[in-house]
């Protein structure tokens, strides 16, 4: 019973990821179409549109939405903006919006509770209290991975921008001082450029077209990315602006001041190094290097001494 309770947990979750991530065949036929011909006036039934979403847009997003539709009722409205937040700095990951990372918040403690209960069960416990505190650790456990996963995305996502910014601030340099506008600046590194920190910039380039004012969306672009760098080199241009000072010397000074914290980052983490690696010394290498060199001195001792 208890293997059968795992396999259909594990089963379901392994479908649910593969069903958000992989395109099916009619994806990849439908996009190659898409890319060589101008097809949707011609395919453009009703028909049509309602198979024309992906499995993740027509099966997995209405049943997370469904599902989160109980835990948004019963979370704080903070708690539901903060989340927003975190999705907004991580990028959207899969375009997933705060009902689909609830639902999967949802589903993911239901499974886990019910797979620490029917663990504890299968083991036998007679302790009815040591059952319920594992059922909880597990609970804490489902409940705090879904944002365990968020969070390195997050983390993922910064680094990345961290370590392109003094390098897109010098092509920005470049572009000024040869002419081009700020925003044509912005648009030419986006062509070249690909990465996180190029989206922010075609989004705030978005911004700016639809009627924000330039200072605005590179405002808004440091709130989602929420680096110190990014809400530095921000404020920096601001100021240039206000005070009529060149943009060009702005973007200079800013892109050395971002390469002189890039590599003073890079030691600090150097420096760190030596700590981090004393535990798997301690618990993984040395047991070993004391096996191979003392297990046989003590099994001849044991051998003498018998």
């Amino acid at each position: 019973m208890f293997i059968a309770i795992v396999t259909v947990t594990f089963g379901f979750a392994f479908f649910l990821v593969l069903g958000i991530t992989m395109k099916t065949e009619r994806e990849l036929i439908r996009e190659r179409v898409d890319k060589y011909s101008m097809v949707g006036e011609v395919l453009s039934s009703p028909l049509h549109a309602e198979f024309a979403g992906s499995f993740s847009d027509r099966v997995i997003r209405p049943l997370l939405r469904k599902v989160s539709a109980l835990a948004r009722a019963v979370t704080p409205r903070g708690q539901v903006e903060g989340i927003d937040a975190k999705l907004e700095t991580a990028g959207r990951p899969l375009k997933w919006g705060v009902a689909e990372f609830m639902g999967l918040k949802t589903i993911t403690i239901v499974v886990f509770a019910v797979l620490g209960y029917y663990s504890w069960r299968y083991l036998r416990v007679d302790r009815p209290l040591l059952s319920i505190a594992a059922g909880l650790l597990v609970f804490v456990v489902g409940y705090f991975l879904p944002e365990y996963l968020l969070q390195h995305v997050i983390y993922q996502r910064q680094s990345r921008i961290r370590k392109a910014l003094p390098d897109t601030i010098d092509l920005l340099t470049v572009s000024v001082e040869a002419g081009v506008g700020f925003d044509g600046a912005m648009a030419r590194v986006a062509e070249k450029v690909k990465g996180p920190l190029t989206d922010e910039l075609l989004r705030a380039l978005e911004e700016i077209r639809l009627g924000k004012t330039r200072m605005q969306a590179l405002r808004d672009m440091s709130v989602r990315v929420a680096l110190p760098e990014m809400s530095t080199f921000v404020a920096a241009l601001y100021q240039a602006e206000q005070l009529g000072v060149s943009i060009a010397k702005v973007l200079r000074v800013q892109g050395e001041t971002m390469r002189t914290r890039r590599s003073q980052m890079a030691r600090e983490l150097a420096a760190k190094l030596p700590v981090k690696m004393v535990f798997p010394l301690v618990f993984f290498i040395f047991p070993s290097i004391f096996v191979v060199l003392l297990g046989p001195a003590l099994m001849e001792i044991y051998r003498t001494l018998k």
